[in-house]
């Protein structure tokens, strides 16, 4: 078949003639100055305007690079990480070398919650371009994900010096900051963040400005000062399957307070704040979480003391919040407050629901404990993170966990029927465990709702009606499997909004309560010791 150029060439001619004649459409965008558009959508927060005009570039050219490039980031930006994924993997395709599509793709599926595919994109970003930003910041992140915060903080300084340009990259870098108690260098990276970031998001950066207000409030202080018994224990009330404490406040008045791992930060509740006395040190902005109207406002203040049977703390940060009951909640269920993972990770602690002990271990750690875990560096977390590894003795079975970016404890969980495992946040706060609506919808878990039964739920942001829940025929963590589960299903966004990494569920305590948990943060364990029949050790670890 011959092809005439003429022809062609007339045919082009109408074809731009009708373009430049419809209505409302003026001369074509050069392709230059599209992208350029496209990258000022981004630092404006237009994700959405972004993706248009990347994917106009890609109808017009479907080899585009570029393009693709910055749809599979744009599309990260969106939350849309499976599609963000597929499109820097067509660019891997064609280009095996380009290290911003691996780092890409690394990006899209640690925050997935894939970590050991994760790990093998980001070495292989840096392998290719020593300079990706992206892969430097992802592969930080693991090891802050690790507790190796040293590690993590040194890789954000080098991502923020790649690419000084990324808002997230100085979020990541102030909460290693913070988790190293460098206060007022947490400050400045969050300041740096509100001069970079998109202005749209007037949420977030009220409630980043509150963050900085109150790292400059602290300065150089030392929070969390530990004395008192260096081992000691007290009892406790174990009630809907909570631990409640009796827990002595700026060595005066007693509140009963729940043991809440799934706290990043202690509470103490409005109520109880005005009558000790505790005034507000910052403000700023609506913090996100499950129930009621899915926020609340944010206020922080500082506790001179709280002490734990023979435990003692001293400037303990706390949220000032209203803790939410319903008017028919019997008083044996009402709590004070909450002792979060800013407390309890200066111990080993060990909760032993059987006997209702809690034991408070500061002892320190062995000579070179510490040195011998970061002497590998981050070589070492990618290891850890790949192989997710753990042992047993005595009957007690370890349970690798990883940190979210707001500090909490995940570990990988099963359910039946799943090849894969999901991340759930280890919640001892938790009445019951809760499986995301994210989860149930993406993996197709409607088959296993409980037909025509609902549930109140109370959660920080206050209280929902009506939640359906999944009934679980096993529920299994490292081979620890419980039978005839049950797990509410929430709206998890905004727990993810903050964890780094996709949390697909809570373990609560209608599964820890089974146990001995043993949890030392320090060390980033947990030891998980069966106490009832109900727990059998699955051979086959699924």
């Amino acid at each position: 078949m011959k092809f005439s150029v003429r022809a062609a060439t007339a045919a082009a001619v109408i074809a731009l003639a009708a373009v430049l004649c419809a209505p409302g459409v003026g001369l074509a965008e050069s392709r230059g100055k599209a992208l350029k558009r496209a990258e000022r959508e981004i630092r404006q927060g237009n994700y959405k305007e972004a993706e248009k005009v990347y994917r106009r570039l890609l109808d017009a050219d479907a080899s585009d690079r570029d393009a693709r490039l910055g749809l599979s980031r744009t599309l990260i930006k969106l939350g849309r990480l499976q599609p963000a994924y597929e499109e820097a993997a067509q660019i891997v395709a064609l280009d095996p070398l380009n290290g911003r599509a691996h780092g890409l793709m690394g990006t899209a599926l640690l925050r997935s919650g894939e970590f050991r595919q994760s790990v093998e994109a980001f070495l292989t970003a840096i392998k290719f371009n020593q300079r990706e930003a992206l892969a430097w910041a992802g592969l930080s992140e693991i090891a802050y994900f690790e507790n190796l915060t040293r590690y993590a903080y040194e890789g954000f300084r080098r991502a923020v010096q790649l690419d000084p340009n990324e808002p997230d990259n100085y979020v990541s870098l102030a909460r290693s900051c913070s988790r190293l108690e460098l206060y007022l260098e947490a400050a400045d990276a969050y300041q740096r963040f509100l001069e970079t970031a998109p202005k749209t998001d007037s949420e977030r950066r009220a409630r980043i400005q509150g963050l900085i207000d109150f790292y400059r409030y602290l300065g150089t202080t030392k929070i969390h000062r530990v004395g008192g018994q260096t081992v000691s224990s007290a009892s406790f009330d174990l009630i809907q399957n909570r631990p409640f404490l009796n827990v002595k406040i700026n060595g005066k008045t007693t509140l009963r307070l729940v043991v809440d791992t799934g706290a990043s930060l202690s509470v103490i509740s409005d109520k109880a704040a005005k009558q000790l006395g505790i005034r507000p040190v910052a403000r700023g902005g609506l913090a996100r979480a499950v129930g009621g109207s899915g926020t609340f406002p944010i206020v922080y203040g500082v506790l001179d003391s709280m002490e734990i049977g023979g435990a003692k703390i001293e400037t303990v940060p706390v949220y000032i919040r209203t803790v939410h009951a319903t008017a028919d909640t019997p008083e044996e269920q009402r709590a004070d407050g909450y002792i979060g993972l800013s407390v309890l990770s200066n111990y080993a602690i060990t909760l032993d629901y059987q006997s209702r002990q809690i034991k408070l271990d500061r002892t320190p750690l062995p000579e070179g404990e510490e040195e011998a875990r970061a002497a590998g560096g981050l070589e070492a977390a990618m290891t850890r993170a790949k192989s997710g590894a753990a042992s047993s003795e005595g009957g007690a079975i370890d349970v690798p966990i990883r940190s979210t970016s707001g500090g909490l404890a995940s570990a990988e969980t099963r359910l039946p029927g799943m090849e894969r495992p999901l991340n759930f946040i280890i919640d001892t706060g938790a009445t019951v465990t809760v499986v995301s609506k994210a989860a149930v919808e993406r993996f197709e878990l409607e088959a296993m709702k409980l037909k025509g039964i609902t549930y109140r739920v109370i959660g920080a942001a206050g209280i929902e009606e009506g939640a359906e829940a999944l009934g679980l025929a096993a529920l299994t963590v490292n081979g620890l499997r419980k039978t005839n589960s049950r797990a509410l299903i929430l709206d998890l966004e905004p727990v993810n909004e903050t964890s780094g990494f996709e949390q697909h569920g809570i373990l609560g305590g209608d599964y820890l309560t089974h146990f001995s948990v043993h949890l030392d943060l320090r060390r980033f364990r947990m030891r998980l010791t069966p106490q009832t029949p109900e727990i059998t050790v699955a051979s086959d670890q699924q």
